[in-house]
């Protein structure tokens, strides 16, 4: 069923005494483009670290007060794959992960990496 069309004009016309308030025009302030760049790389600085980068990664690097990376990656199709493990194994997996200070699914594609090769 269409949805009825509801306009205040209507209600206006019936009700002569209710006014709409007079519309008041918006300020606009001209904002200075050099302190706006500031004020953002004051709150998102970017610095060159070199990271290691997942297989058919491209590091760029820029420079910066505090350390951060952009990593672009090619388009490649992903597929979402799930498993069920035991506890414990989870918890492995996760203290090794923690080692080498990546994440774990990055940890179980190198595995399933070196593994395919």
């Amino acid at each position: 069923m269409a949805k009825k069309k509801f306009n205040i004009s209507s209600t206006l016309s019936k009700n002569k005494e209710t006014k709409l308030a007079e519309k008041i025009p918006l300020k606009k302030t001209a904002k200075d483009i050099e302190i706006v760049k500031e004020k953002v790389e004051e709150i998102h600085p970017i610095v060159e670290e070199v990271v290691v980068a997942p297989p058919k990664a491209k590091v760029v690097k820029a420079v910066a007060p505090k350390p951060k990376v952009k990593i672009v990656e090619e388009k490649v199709k992903l597929v979402r794959m799930t498993i069920d493990t035991p506890e414990d194994m989870h918890k492995r997996l996760k203290i090794k992960s923690i080692e080498r200070g990546i994440s774990m699914r990055d940890y179980v594609l190198r595995l399933i990496e070196k593994e395919l090769k």
